[in-house]
Parts: structure tokens; C-alpha cells; sequence
């Protein structure tokens, strides 16, 4: 199968949508051509496509006008989606059997237009904000109303695969290692990108709990750009470690007994490996999840950056560190809502078994 990703990631946005599409592109990689479209992205990202056995395609999204979507009107959005479609479809030179559409900017007039090249879509989306052309709609999120909020936004035809269960989980979080979990370790991670530098941040209050026993790893991903200024930090505090660009996140989670970190995919890689969640959104839309999550008593939301006072982070990792008991129960809470997913492939394996019933 010929199979295209078209999927975008910046330091600003950060690479939790690249991350994603690369988990399945994993799965897909010995038996099919794999295709991302996507802008410019960092060398680091797209060594990590190539290594997935991908080919990488750079479309432009500036010509098209997306720095502007959200004061334009509905006309010039489909414009821009329908010039945008074209654009990718000048580097399709043969049908495509499957597109994976992640882009919170793409919606039905984007798909509609690439339907000339591509049998099937799949739409992976969060937002629940835009209308769909797709024959499968993936949205691995928690809400209170996550079973009908595509109500409308999708075909009738389409195939919802909605909440955690579907979540995109790379191979190392299904590893079990049996390692000792530590009461008072544990793990500090803001994503690829962390573009307002809340790891630093967090690194610096750490330094008022010395009081506290503990050690901490602290992960910092590719699009991370004070590593400068943070490494003479931890190098001044005992007990920390730091991991840059890791690839076994799914070994330190297991070894940790909480988090802290943001919201969005991160949520059910720690529901897997069974490490609770103290959890500081970044984004607008990592809000409703994460505070659906917290009433479930699934993590701790301690509050959006812009909000929170280092005084109540600081507190909430003294607390954690005390409330080890507490910690395993929300860790518990979380591993319920993705204990259906069973191998790395499962996400995968039931999008190919809709496509074959499709075709």
C-alpha cells in the first residue's frame, strides 16, 4: 500500500503530532511505502522520519495563507484548503491507498480536494471544532462527552475510533521491565519542545525542597532550546538526571511514582506505565482532557502555566512525594482507560481491519 501522513510540528506547536503519526509509520514500515507531507522541520525530527522508513515530502503552508486562518472567513479557509490539497497533490504521482490527515487547520475541504489521489482518509483530530471528509475518524482523548461529540462533524459512513483505548503508544511502553518503583523519584517532562521553558522552571523550585529526599529525571526532547542554561542547574542539584531526546521513556515511567508534565499524548503514556500525573496544560486544548481527567481522579491538574505560582508547584511535589498511596491510586485510575490496548499495533491493526472492510 502506498500510504501518505499529512502532519505538521515547529517548536511552537511542538511534535506531539509528528510523534504520533511516527508510532503508527512504525507499524506500517515493512510492508508499505510511507509518505510524510509535511513543512520544515528540524533535522532531528526528520532523521527520525527517515529512520521510520519514511519518505519525507516538504509542503509549504505560508503560501496558502494559514498564518491568517483564524480572521478569515469561511470561504477563504476553504480557498486556502483546496490550494494547500493542490499543492500536496503536485508530489503525489500515484493513487494513494490510505492519508492520515493530522492538522488542526486541514478539515473537509482539504480532505474533499485529495480524494482524487487517495482512496481512504483517516482523520486524526482533538479538537471536535470543524466539519470532516474522512472514512475513519481517530480521537484517542478523555472527555465527559468524548462518545458524541463528532456528532455532525463526520459522514455517516465514517468510522469513529474514540477515547484512550485508541491511543498511539510507541512499542517501549508495552515493555514491562519489572524495575522497583521509588516513592520519592520521579520524572519532570514538558514534551519535545517545552517552548516557554517550564522544565528550567520547575528545576529551579526543586532546589527550595532540598529539605526533601528524592531524585528526579529530567527529559527534555528534541525541540528543546535552553539545554545551556538548564545543565549547569542540575549539574548543582543532587539526585538529578538528565535525559536528552531518550528512547525508553516507557523504562524511566515505569521506575517513577509521579510525574510531572503536560497534558495531551503524554497522559496515556503514563496511564500505561502506570505512573500518576501532576499535570500543568500548556495549550488551550490540552484543558478540557486534562480536567476531565482530574474529576475521574486519573492525574492532578494543578492548572495552566500562565496561572500557577511556582509557591503551589512546589507544594504539589512535596505532597506527592508524602502521598505515595495516593499516587498509585490515581496511577490506577489512569491504566483503566487504555488496559484494552495491548500492543503497539492495536491502533493500527483495527484501522487496517476497516480499510480491508472498506475497500
Amino acid at each position: 500500500m502506498r500510504i501518505a501522513f499529512r502532519v505538521d510540528g515547529s517548536t511552537a506547536m511542538g511534535f506531539g503530532h509528528i510523534m504520533r503519526c511516527l508510532a503508527l509509520a512504525e507499524q506500517l514500515k515493512q510492508n508499505h511505502d510511507i509518505y510524510f507531507l509535511s513543512s520544515a522541520l528540524p533535522s532531528n525530527i526528520a532523521a527520525k522520519i527517515d529512520a521510520a522508513g519514511a519518505t519525507l515530502i516538504l509542503v509549504s503552508i505560508d503560501s496558502v495563507g494559514f498564518d491568517a486562518v483564524d480572521d478569515a472567513d469561511s470561504k477563504q479557509l476553504e480557498m486556502w484548503q483546496k490550494l494547500h490539497a493542490n499543492e500536496c497533490l503536485a508530489h503525489v504521482n500515484e493513487k494513494l491507498d490510505l492519508l492520515f490527515v493530522d492538522h488542526y487547520q486541514l478539515s473537509a475541504p482539504f480532505s474533499d480536494t485529495m480524494r482524487s489521489k487517495a482512496e481512504q482518509i483517516v482523520v486524526i483530530d482533538d479538537l471536535a471544532n470543524r466539519v470532516h471528509d474522512c472514512d475513519i475518524l481517530v480521537d484517542t482523548n478523555f472527555y465527559h462527552d468524548y462518545k458524541t461529540r463528532y456528532n455532525g462533524l463526520v459522514p455517516a459512513h465514517c468510522q469513529t475510533l474514540l477515547g484512550p483505548t485508541y491511543a498511539f503508544l510507541r512499542g517501549e511502553f508495552f515493555c514491562i521491565d519489572n524495575k522497583m518503583r521509588a516513592n520519592n523519584h520521579f520524572l519532570v517532562c514538558f514534551g519535545g519542545s517545552d517552548p516557554t521553558n517550564l522544565t528550567e522552571r520547575v528545576v529551579d523550585i526543586l532546589t527550595a525542597l532540598k529539605s526533601s529526599t528524592f531524585t528526579a529525571d529530567i527529559i527534555v526532547g528534541p525541540g528543546y532550546q535552553y539545554i545551556h542554561s538548564l545543565l549547569p542547574k542540575i549539574q548543582g542539584l543532587s539526585g538529578l538526571n538528565l535525559h536528552q531526546n531518550c528512547t525508553y521513556m516507557g523504562s524511566l515511567m515505569q521506575g517513577a511514582s509521579f510525574m510531572i508534565g503536560a497534558g495531551g499524548s503524554m497522559h496515556w503514556e503514563r496511564a500505561k506505565s502506570g505512573v500518576a500525573g501532576l499535570i500543568i496544560t500548556l495549550a488551550e486544548n490540552q484543558k478540557e482532557t486534562t480536567r476531565a481527567l482530574h474529576d475521574q481522579l486519573c492525574c492532578v491538574w494543578l492548572g495552566n502555566e500562565n496561572d500557577i505560582a511556582d509557591e503551589q508547584i512546589q507544594k504539589a511535589i512535596s505532597n506527592a512525594l508524602q502521598s505515595p498511596d495516593q499516587m498509585r491510586y490515581l496511577a490506577s485510575n489512569a491504566a483503566k482507560l487504555v488496559e484494552q490496548n495491548q500492543s503497539p499495533s492495536f491502533v493500527m491493526d483495527t484501522i487496517s481491519d476497516i480499510v480491508k472492510r472498506n475497500s
